[in-house]
């Protein structure tokens, strides 16, 4: 019975280790609890078919058949700080996989003039059908600074998980820190594709094939969902700690001394501020309050309607 529950889970959950390695990256304990894995993983999953659905409809607005970059990317157009990160990862992924083209067929021409010139990146601009700019063939003014500006507004928080890292690796010794670095890149669609899109069963709701593109744009949200459940969750949790803190606790002191529990002031005994991991209700609470948006008002004639998921 038990091997069959077992074959069930590795079935449905195939994540469970990804998303493990990218809780402890978010500021988890290395081995959190399995069922709250599997939830988070059930929660990325809906938001991914989620995602999937709602980009085909917004290619189909747009009359066609095969979805675009563009089609995802509008799904998460009012957070513009990850419209900003998520261009700028394509952009570059742009950039290595045209430089991996040039090393494969052997290109390796050697300008003695270009040697001396700052080396520049000649980078993809993704345009944005609703965006401005992309109303005009070209560009009169090629105006980097405000694209700078933008990207340093963008890269705010990446410099803060940055920040957040080091000092988590400060008191790292060198194997722990090589395992965290193999945490870091922890990915639920790098060489799994074939995996993903089964995981997903996107045969069921698209006709067409998603091209190594979309499938790293969504490989890029479900990295940010994971993040932003754990954050929560471990926000939630902070709370909910300190507030059972602060509440008096001397009827449970009471209640100790009465029992004569000596093992809570043994000269041995474990640190009392020692980490648990999240639990359960910590991520469906972290959920519960990403799903907070207001729904517009749409079944004026009464009767049941489809409630909206928010996206993470």
């Amino acid at each position: 019975m038990d091997k069959a529950k077992d074959r069930d889970r590795q079935s449905k959950y195939r994540y469970l280790t990804e998303i493990q390695q990218m809780m402890f990256v978010f500021g988890e304990i290395q081995d959190p609890l399995p069922e709250t894995t599997m939830l988070i993983e059930d929660i990325v999953r809906s938001q991914v078919i989620e995602i999937i659905v709602m980009a085909a409809a917004q290619a189909q607005r747009r009359g066609s058949r095969f979805l675009a970059a563009e089609d995802f990317i509008f799904l998460i157009r009012h957070d513009r700080t990850k419209v900003m990160r998520l261009r700028e990862y394509l952009s570059w992924k742009d950039v290595r996989k045209k430089v991996k083209e040039r090393e494969d067929a052997g290109d390796e021409i050697i300008d003695d003039d270009a040697a001396d010139k700052p080396d520049r990146v000649a980078k993809v601009q993704i345009k944005l059908s609703w965006e401005l700019a992309s109303m005009f063939s070209e560009n009169l003014v090629d105006d980097d600074d405000e694209e700078d500006d933008e990207m340093l507004d963008a890269q705010s928080d990446s410099l803060k998980r940055l920040k957040d890292a080091d000092e988590v690796t400060k008191q790292m010794t060198r194997d722990e820190y090589v395992h965290y670095s193999e945490c870091r890149q922890a990915s639920f669609t790098f060489r799994k594709n074939k995996r993903f899109r089964d995981w997903a069963n996107m045969s069921a709701f698209l006709d067409t094939k998603l091209n190594d593109e979309i499938i790293d744009i969504l490989g890029f949200l479900t990295f940010e969902m994971v993040s932003k459940i754990t954050e929560m969750g471990l926000h939630i949790k902070r709370d909910l700690e300190k507030a059972a803190s602060d509440a008096p606790a001397v009827h449970d002191d009471r209640r100790r001394r009465a029992a004569g529990d000596k093992a809570s002031i043994s000269l041995f005994s474990g640190p009392p501020t020692a980490r648990t991991p999240l639990q359960v209700q910590h991520v469906q609470e972290a959920f519960r309050r990403m799903q907070r948006a207001p729904q517009p008002i749409r079944n004026f004639k009464g009767g049941l309607t489809r409630t909206r998921v928010s996206l993470i």
